[in-house]
C-alpha cells in the first residue's frame, strides 16, 4: 500500500521509538523509509543554524542507521517543522508521514502543534505515534 514513508524524529529516545514504529510499517509495506529532523530555529543567524545542524547530525544519523535508514535518506532541516515536513514529503513523493505526538492538555497539546500542522497540511496520509 505505501511505497515511501517519511518519519519526523527528534534526537531523543522518543524519536527512536517513533522511527522504530515507522520502520515496522515500512517493512510491512515494503516501503522506502526516510527520516527527517527539523530544527525550529528560523530567527537565528545562518552560521548558528549550520552549527546546530552539525551538532545534531551525528545523533539523528545514529538513530536512523540503527533502524536501517541510510545517511542519504536522513534529512536535517532548519525552519518551521510542520511546513518543512509537509514540503519534504511532497518533494520525496511520500505517501505516508509518521510523526510522534505528546499527551498533554488543550487542542494543540493533545496531538502537538507540529503534529497538528502536519495532519492539517499534508497531501498524504499521516500516522500519529503516541509518545
Amino acid at each position: 500500500m505505501y511505497k515511501k514513508i517519511l518519519c519526523a524524529i527528534e534526537a531523543s529516545p522518543e524519536g527512536k521509538a517513533v522511527l522504530k514504529k515507522a520502520s515496522e510499517l515500512a517493512e510491512l509495506h515494503g516501503a522506502k523509509l526516510i527520516a527527517i529532523n527539523v530544527l525550529p530555529y528560523t530567527l537565528i543567524p545562518k552560521d548558528y543554524q549550520k552549527k546546530l545542524q552539525t551538532e545534531i547530525s551525528p545523533k539523528i544519523e545514529k538513530i536512523a542507521s540503527a533502524l536501517g535508514v541510510t545517511k542519504k535518506n536522513t534529512l536535517i532541516k532548519v525552519g518551521k517543522p510542520y511546513q518543512l515536513i509537509c514540503r519534504e514529503a511532497a518533494k520525496k513523493k511520500a505517501d505516508l508521514i509518521v510523526i510522534g505526538t505528546h499527551s498533554k492538555k488543550g487542542l494543540h497539546a493533545a496531538i502537538g502543534s507540529t503534529a497538528t500542522g502536519v495532519a492539517n497540511n499534508a497531501k498524504c496520509d499521516v500516522t500519529l505515534i503516541r509518545i
